[in-house]
């Protein structure tokens, strides 16, 4: 039974990677995709929509981003030697830049149990550009796309190398990815 469960586990972490690295790059793409569309088209589309399609970009990458801390959690022993440390910087990482926080009292809730009181408008942005910093842009060119400039250890190229060393070091096909 434990083989079994071994196995299915594998399995699941590389379908699980795979689909973390897909949300990335997808949240990110679409941002890029509906800034470009935009500016082509200067006012054809009010400012409250393009904030709002900028949160929802952002919202998206930071749940997708705080589901790599669960993952790493439940899934690092079968991380391979190789993508380990890396993963785990990854993890440390989103966790210190209060992405976790962030989509713990923000993201997902509405109400600060703390202040017994709804989240303001102000608590949202300080807390967002808290780690968002340099804009919504660079913070998904980071977090999301693999193509942008910077280091080795944004999360898509760690997912990357993660759900690729899953596959090369238990044999697994994109058969595995559709269980």
């Amino acid at each position: 039974m434990r083989d079994s469960r071994t196995i299915e586990k594998r399995r699941e972490a590389f379908r699980l990677s795979n689909d973390l690295l897909h949300d990335l790059i997808s949240g990110s793409s679409t941002y890029i995709v509906f800034q470009a569309l935009v500016d082509q088209n200067p006012g054809s589309v009010p400012d409250d929509v393009r904030a709002a399609a900028t949160r929802m970009c952002l919202f998206h990458v930071i749940l997708t981003l705080a589901k790599w801390t669960e993952f790493h959690q439940r899934y690092r022993d079968v991380i391979p030697e190789a993508a380990s440390f890396p993963a785990k910087e990854l993890a440390k990482d989103i966790v210190a830049r209060g992405i976790v926080d962030f989509r713990n009292k923000v993201v997902g809730h509405v109400w600060d149990k703390e202040r017994m009181r709804a989240v303001t408008t102000a608590e949202v942005e300080t807390r967002l550009n808290s780690f968002v910093g340099g804009g919504a842009a660079a913070f998904l060119g980071w977090a999301g796309n693999p193509l942008a400039a910077g280091d080795a250890n944004r999360p898509p190229l760690v997912i990357e190398a993660v759900r690729d060393a899953i596959q090369s070091a238990y044999g697994l096909t994109d058969a595995d990815l559709n269980p």
